[in-house]
């Protein structure tokens, strides 16, 4: 994307080099200035821009083509839960995001709901709408692009956002997504969307649904259901793993299974139990994501080992 640089250019600018700009002491969480609200802007403009685009080739092959106004429309009904008959006025429909975005004063929160419902929509299109797929790349791409420059603690991962300051962890969940079976995919994913879960974060289910996409791997690359059985199935072939990353996810296993969590078990009662902070729930979702990764590449693509 030609208009959106990298952060290292705007490193690299005179107040930068003579020290005239201060450097945030902390990335910012649980606000929104207007910078990041201007950044969200440019990044859905570039979006329609993009629509507006493709729309002509797509009418005269297809018929009717996904535009902006479907994405108004959708955000005038369900996300504002405004009536349908009143979208139009006078010919013309509510530009529905602009008005949320600088007009309406919304909470931190709700700003980051806006952005991940438009993602989490257009994704739902794709199958419909081939060409959205690029477009909603190029969008989210953006936007994580605006938020690292910015120094903004939020990106979007698989059309959620979450509180994900490092690139390279970005990478390796994206990495276990993408290259994921859909069985693999689905247990990732739902553990970003129980660890992303606004206000109240669902801890417990999204660690539990990270050790089983472990699991999941393990039974794609080896046949074997339980994490012990399978990684001995794998060395038994002549993949080998270092006893100590062995016995750390062995350990990460039986951590989901002890009873004081809660993950895999329902809690005998509030006391004397131990409660697994957010914090955890992000070190399991990257730490699963890179051991599949690593399993994969192991393997050598992840086919089925006899």
């Amino acid at each position: 994307m030609a208009t959106l640089h990298m952060k290292s250019l705007f490193k690299n600018l005179f107040s930068h080099r003579h020290g005239l700009i201060k450097e945030p002491s902390i990335i910012a969480r649980e606000t929104v200035n207007q910078d990041v609200i201007n950044a969200i802007g440019s990044c859905y403009d570039i979006l329609c821009q993009g629509l507006y685009s493709a729309q002509g080739e797509w009418y005269y092959a297809n018929g009717h083509p996904f535009v902006q106004s479907d994405i108004e429309r959708e955000l005038w009904i369900h996300f504002v839960n405004r009536r349908l008959s009143e979208f139009e006025d006078n010919g013309r429909y509510h530009l529905v995001f602009d008005e949320l975005l600088t007009r309406r004063n919304l909470p931190w929160n709700r700003i980051l709901d806006l952005v991940e419902y438009v993602c989490k929509w257009i994704s739902i299109n794709v199958k419909d709408y081939p060409y959205l797929d690029k477009l909603l790349k190029g969008f989210e791409s953006n936007i994580n692009t605006e938020f690292d420059r910015l120094d903004y603690g939020y990106r979007i991962v698989n059309h959620c956002i979450v509180d994900i300051t490092s690139d390279t962890e970005m990478e390796t969940i994206n990495e276990a997504i993408s290259g994921a079976k859909d069985n693999v995919r689905k247990h990732l994913q739902s553990a970003i969307d129980h660890y992303s879960a606004r206000p109240n974060p669902d801890v417990r289910n999204s660690i539990k649904e990270s050790i089983s996409a472990v699991e999941a791997v393990c039974r794609e690359l080896s046949g074997d259901d339980t994490l012990g059985k399978a990684l001995k199935h794998l060395e038994e072939k002549g993949i080998v793993i270092h006893r100590m990353l062995r016995e750390q996810f062995t350990k990460f296993y039986v951590y989901t299974n002890d009873p004081d969590s809660g993950i895999r078990h329902a809690l005998m009662d509030d006391e004397g139990t131990y409660v697994p902070s957010k914090d955890e729930a992000y070190y399991m979702i990257v730490s699963c994501c890179a051991f599949v990764n690593y399993l994969r590449r192991k393997v050598g693509g992840g086919s089925y080992i006899q």
